[in-house]
């Protein structure tokens, strides 16, 4: 992967992921990549529940146990094991599916919000229909209720079947939006199967993971700043995350040296 090019503004952002060498081959598409925001430049995309210290035999008991013990706030007894995996990583459990962002402007605020002016921010941008014709032979995105998506499922139920997913390579899926937050910042998702490698560091003959992906930086001390334009173009937890928590914490900024003292 080529070395990234480092962000100072939101209109330089703005710049960068128009360009052919960011788009990833969608330039002229109907269609745009996704982005996923991180607050430090050395995390990878490796999904929480493989970077997690839970053994991997033991994902159908977790999600088993989740069921179970949240039937309180709603039942998930009657509903598909693809819901309940849905479900849970909802709620934060670390599962194998990563959020992905539609909305690039998103992805920039969760890069910046943490403020941390001694380590930069990571954006990746993933062409995800180059990634499943790449990983899976399969030319576009399908939902999360098709058959492609079972794959990843593990069973929940029967006892005899793997407790492992029968899928191997990762593959992006385009999910049902029954949560708010997920159509304001205009989620998908990624979901890994058997194979642990993290999205960045995936390779085929003659091919690697930079023919669907890239990644550009957030200078460290320029987060201050580029989260209080963001917040003058309304892009915000308020927004982003609707709901008193996220309205609480948008307001706390407004009112921070963060903000106030942080000149444009």
């Amino acid at each position: 992967m080529a070395v990234p090019k480092v962000i100072k503004s939101t209109a330089q952002f703005i710049d960068a992921i128009n360009s052919p060498q960011q788009m990833l081959g969608l330039l002229n598409s109907p269609v745009t990549p996704w982005y996923f925001g991180q607050p430090e430049p050395d995390a990878n995309l490796t999904p929480a529940f493989y970077k997690s210290k839970i053994k991997v035999e033991l994902e159908r008991e977790l999600l088993r146990e989740f069921r179970l013990v949240t039937a309180e706030f709603a039942s998930l007894k009657a509903l598909y094991d693809s819901d309940v995996l849905i479900a849970a990583h909802q709620a934060t459990v670390p599962t194998r599916m990563i959020d992905w962002l539609g909305n690039p402007l998103a992805a920039l605020f969760l890069a910046v919000e943490s403020l941390a002016a001694n380590k930069n921010g990571k954006i990746w941008i993933l062409n995800p229909w180059a990634m499943n014709e790449l990983c899976n032979d399969l030319p576009y995105v399908p939902a999360t209720d098709s058959e492609y998506f079972n794959k990843y499922v593990v069973n929940l139920t029967d006892p005899s079947l793997s407790p492992t997913p029968e899928a191997l390579q990762p593959m992006a899926f385009r999910p049902y939006r029954n949560l708010r937050p997920q159509n304001t910042q205009n989620v998908y998702f990624t979901v890994h199967g058997k194979n642990l490698t993290p999205l960045e560091e995936i390779k085929f003959f003659m091919k690697k993971s930079s023919e669907f992906l890239t990644c550009v930086m957030i200078e460290g001390d320029r987060k201050k700043f580029i989260m209080k334009e963001l917040h003058n173009l309304g892009v915000n937890r308020a927004n982003l995350f609707p709901g008193a928590p996220g309205t609480v914490k948008t307001m706390l900024y407004r009112y921070s040296d963060d903000y106030l003292k942080t000149a444009l």
